[in-house]
């Protein structure tokens, strides 16, 4: 048992639950069109900047430091290039320790594994010039990936393994409230039922 395959298997649930949301659901649409699109990324926008947020303040004691890429600011520019308001950053809850942080850093690094090919979706319904760099300028190499790994189990010993499963499950848990308060009333659709 790795350290990567405990979130894993405790966060299937959650995973789904974020893979299934409308919010997501509609980026990856054969009907994708402007204002799906757009209604997609502004519901993003407080899910992302929130998380960002609670995990740029480093807590005492982390091993590695490890450098966390922000992708805030081009979500941002994206939904600005499209006319829309910037919505709010989500209030997350912020980690209490640097084992929390690495359940909740997995959420976030791992919601940049599915970038590119909603940046390249988007790209073929809507034409080269719609704006994404959000999808496409930072994706998750294979070896930011396994720098991602290396840090956390430096970081997040085994007997620290619940901590972090805490950390990313409520990481999982916000975030896909945060998707699902920024949706405008007529695009929610119930969430699948988790997976257990």
């Amino acid at each position: 048992m790795t350290l990567a395959r405990r979130l894993r298997q405790a966060t299937k649930a959650d995973h789904h639950r974020v893979d299934h949301h409308p919010a997501l659901a509609s980026l990856l649409s054969p009907r994708l069109d402007m204002a799906r699109y757009g209604v997609g990324l502004a519901a993003l926008y407080p899910a992302i900047a929130g998380l960002e947020r609670a995990l740029t303040h480093t807590v005492g004691g982390d091993p590695g430091h490890y450098a966390l890429t922000l992708r805030e600011p081009l979500l941002r520019h994206d939904i600005r290039r499209l006319g829309q308001t910037v919505p709010s950053a989500w209030a997350f809850t912020a980690p209490v320790n640097t084992h929390e942080r690495v359940g909740m850093l997995y959420v976030l690094e791992g919601s940049r594994l599915g970038g590119h090919f909603i940046g390249r979706h988007a790209q073929r319904m809507l034409g080269e010039q719609v704006p994404c760099r959000f999808f496409t300028d930072m994706p998750l190499t294979p070896h930011a990936w396994a720098a991602f790994w290396h840090y956390a189990e430096v970081a997040c010993p085994e007997h620290a393994w619940p901590d972090a499963v805490r950390g990313a499950r409520q990481a999982f848990g916000e975030f896909i409230q945060a998707l699902t308060a920024a949706l405008p009333a007529d695009h929610v659709t119930p969430t699948p039922a988790p997976i257990e």
